[in-house]
């Protein structure tokens, strides 16, 4: 490969109030690496483009958040020109286009970094300013290892139940060599090695700042947008909880813990001025003009376009005639009734972009970790019951539910579920865990993933006629099995 051209600055000039004239060298689209990289605006003007690339539609800016993925887990019973809910697991024939854009899109983002990364070293002298280095390294690094593994959280096998099953490559370089297609083990501990690294890196150098501050470099401000030391150990959490094994839940509950202890995120107990929930965002992206995404799908109310929930699956969704009803997960902040054929259906708010300050309030963001994840995972990984019960409590008392509602951690919390109408082969715990996943993180397009890695074969919004063990695993496109063989 003799040339690579970088297809992304365009994105950070749309966004951008200005760019830089040395920009104007040549088409905004086709920036030579030489060109690009040769100072070290070029490194962060570079990194800026990557995470804005990761907004796209095609990505985490709808499909791989509050659409797509979201669809997957039977989050919307009225999806505009899809009729039937089987089709939506139809990967290589109604959804084919759509699961190859956001996989090579993703890998569009590796292979520029893995080109960053290779510059960083060989231009590091141009890298002046201090910590610059350290923390565009361990940013990189960190996207790197977190886009590598929502990969594998679609395109790779149920893990607990085949960690050996072939799933994705893991590229550390920018070149046209085949890289294989590795087993799901590999490739976690691949991303664990990645991680690892960054947080050596961004534990020493990251600036720690969370706001707008005016006073410090533009650069190291609303950490919260970027890869930040707290959103590489919450990752390591998730990866750590994916793998499952006794010493890696050990290792998640303590990178979990972390998160929490730091005291930069806080639980909200209201949505009334915040819908986002802004201060619990431990690693979001930023979306230009979001309304323009957003305002079709949710809040400009039509039935060509609009995303809805049944108001009785609504209610049972969030227990709204139990512990729920004073849960503000579902309130009028959270959710619109709306009435289509004679139907009343709930259509989801939280992407709302009225009522924001400005773009450093939430206005544009869409979380992709959130604090409650990880309480989630304490719960999870935590043995003694008492302790696992009260950080999923804590959530719900946050939201709102009442004290007298709380879930109870008796001797049979991590026993399977012998209640009526629950999955009996799951323990009490994890059935507790996913009807908290499903209310708290509602359009954020994480529910799929736990019911993958816990294998659950029937879920709320499921089509009964879909054998959702077939369709975990999404199909790699025929040109990457081709190349990666």
């Amino acid at each position: 490969m003799k040339k690579l051209y970088i297809l992304l600055i365009s994105l950070f000039c749309l966004s951008a109030s200005s760019c830089s004239k040395w920009l104007d060298v040549m088409p905004k689209t086709s920036i030579p690496e030489e060109e690009l990289f040769k100072n070290e605006f070029g490194f962060k003007d570079a990194l800026t483009g990557l995470y804005l690339k990761m907004g796209t539609t095609e990505l985490y800016g709808r499909e791989l958040s509050y659409h797509y993925i979201d669809m997957l887990a039977g989050r919307y019973d009225l999806i505009p020109n899809i009729p039937n809910p089987e089709h939506l697991y139809n990967y290589e024939g109604t959804f084919k286009s759509t699961k190859n854009a956001f996989f090579l899109d993703m890998w569009n983002i590796i292979a520029n970094l893995n080109n960053m990364l290779k510059f960083m070293e060989l231009n590091r002298d141009v890298i002046r300013t201090p910590h610059y280095y350290e923390t565009m390294k361990g940013e990189a690094l960190a996207l790197r290892a977190f886009l590598h593994f929502d990969l594998l959280r679609m395109f790779g096998p149920v893990y607990a139940n085949n960690p050996d099953g072939k799933s994705i490559p893991y590229r550390h370089r920018l070149d046209n060599i085949a890289t294989p297609v590795l087993p799901a083990s590999e490739v976690i501990d691949l991303c664990l090695k990645d991680l690892h690294e960054a947080e050596a890196l961004l534990d020493e150098h990251d600036s720690n700042i969370f706001n707008n501050n005016l006073k410090a470099d533009q650069f190291t401000v609303m950490r919260q947008y970027r890869m930040n030391k707290w959103a590489v150990k919450a990752t390591l959490a998730r990866v750590y909880l994916y793998k499952g094994d006794a010493e890696s839940k050990a290792k998640a509950l303590k990178y979990a813990d972390e998160v929490i202890e730091s005291s930069q995120f806080l639980l909200y107990e209201n949505n009334n001025e915040n819908r986002i929930l802004f201060d619990e965002v431990i690693f979001g992206i930023y979306v230009y003009e979001f309304n323009k995404v957003v305002d079709p799908d949710f809040i400009n109310i039509s039935p060509s376009s609009v995303l809805a929930l049944s108001a009785s699956k609504y209610e049972q969704l969030f227990e709204k005639k139990g512990a729920g009803v004073s849960d503000f997960r579902c309130g009028t902040y959270s959710f619109k009734s709306v009435k289509y054929d004679s139907v009343d259906k709930m259509v989801l708010q939280k992407y709302d972009q009225g009522g924001y300050r400005d773009d450093y309030s939430g206005k544009g963001a869409i979380p992709l970790i959130r604090l409650p994840e990880m309480y989630y995972i304490k719960a999870e990984c935590e043995p003694n019951p008492k302790l696992a019960v009260e950080y999923i409590n804590t959530v719900r008392f946050a939201r709102g539910i009442a004290l007298s509602d709380a879930i109870e951690g008796n001797s049979d919390f991590h026993a399977l579920d012998t209640r009526p109408g629950y999955d009996g082969t799951k323990t009490v715990v994890v059935n507790e865990l996913m009807k908290e996943y499903r209310k708290e993180f509602y359009g954020e397009g994480q529910l799929f993933y736990f019911y993958k890695r816990h294998d659950y074969r029937s879920f709320f919004g499921l089509p009964s006629s879909v054998d959702i063990s077939e369709k975990y695993q999404l199909p790699l496109p025929a040109d990457e099995i081709t190349f990666g063989k």
